[in-house]
């Protein structure tokens, strides 16, 4: 049987990993200064998925990325954008979900919804998951669904060419 010491030090030690794992600590807003801002600030590859907390797809779209993402390490790093809860709502559980838990940042949409889909793509109409590359110095590559791995290496590809 473990004694009272084991668990408080495994217990220490699951904090400190989870802590370690990049996991969001909050909710940011997504504004319509948010996606310009992303773009603008880039210092290395990120993806952006937009999805809704009741999207059955999404939880799939995110874990594949971020499988991708951390075997390449290449600095690429991976942000979930909730476009149906609002920061600062209900942050709680929203940080404790799975799937979020391995993005490196977490947003929920604050304002129009319709407004801020605008502003990543007029041609957009919310289906999700709705997936952005984004890389330094290049143009979003936006994608329907969940990219393939193939989509994935040539993103990462071109944006280590640069």
């Amino acid at each position: 049987m473990r004694s009272f010491r084991d668990l408080v030090l495994g217990l220490a030690l699951a904090v400190q990993v989870v802590a370690a794992s990049g996991a969001p600590q909050a909710v940011e807003a997504f504004t319509a200064d948010t996606w310009p801002a992303l773009q603008a600030g880039l210092k290395a590859p990120l993806a952006v998925v937009f999805t809704t907390t009741d999207c059955g797809h999404c939880p799939a779209a995110i874990e594949h990325l971020a499988s991708v993402l951390h075997r390449r390490r290449g600095g690429a790093r991976l942000a979930a954008v909730v476009m149906d809860a609002a920061p600062g709502a209900d942050d709680a559980p929203l940080l404790a979900t799975p799937h979020y838990r391995v993005t490196d940042r977490l947003f929920a949409f604050d304002g129009q919804a319709a407004a801020l889909r605008y502003r990543v793509n007029p041609a957009w109409r919310g289906v999700t998951p709705y997936v952005a590359l984004l890389a330094p110095g290049r143009p979003a590559r936006l994608v329907t669904g969940e990219p393939s791995t193939d989509e994935l290496r040539a993103w990462l590809d071109a944006a280590a060419a640069r």
